[in-house]
């Protein structure tokens, strides 16, 4: 009996240690998965990335972030923006010039103090700072480290890449096939 009483205090133990670890993890770490296409080549659709969360004074232009962005009707791709965590560069930074093509009331004026413009890499297929203007730096959640390659993590391969270059096996490179016209 006094053995069953010690195997349940170092579970509860145990329990607690792992879930004060976790709390200090999400407090610093994101990890998300890429859905769209608008920041290839870097990030592709099914890339994972660690990004860590970082303060709005710490922000470099060029860096890759993770923002929560808001719903903002519809995406270039015909698909319909919730708010998620989604990936974008940062173009320009509190009182730098808001680059061609982000609205603003007057020309010339500077993204606002406490906001960032961010752009997506593949601008065709980007919802950004062009379409809804300088996000509030709050939205950021963190910097992209690195992409995330972890066992039994699954990726969802794109389908206009073909799956040999996605994986790296093997250096000749697949054709995709090829769709039926009509």
């Amino acid at each position: 009996m006094t053995w069953l009483l010690v195997a349940a205090a170092v579970t509860v133990l145990f329990l607690a240690a792992t879930r004060m670890v976790l709390a200090r993890v999400r407090r610093t770490v994101v990890l998300v998965l890429v859905h769209g296409r608008s920041m290839s080549p870097a990030y592709l659709r099914g890339d994972w990335v660690v990004g860590r969360r970082v303060a709005a004074k710490d922000l470099c232009r060029g860096d890759v972030v993770i923002v929560d962005m808001p719903p903002t009707g519809q995406a270039p791709e015909g698909r319909t923006m919730v708010g998620r965590l989604t990936i974008k560069r940062i173009a320009a930074l509190p009182g730098d010039a808001l680059p061609a093509g982000v609205p603003s009331r007057e020309p010339g004026a500077a993204v606002p103090a406490g906001h960032v413009v961010v752009l997506g890499d593949n601008q065709a297929l980007s919802t950004d700072s062009r379409h809804h203007g300088p996000v509030p730096s709050a939205w950021v959640v963190g910097r992209a480290v690195r992409k995330a390659s972890l066992p039994g993590m699954r990726t969802v391969q794109p389908r206009d890449t073909p799956l040999a270059h996605r994986s790296g096996a093997g250096s000749a490179s697949a054709a995709p096939p090829e769709r039926p016209p009509g």
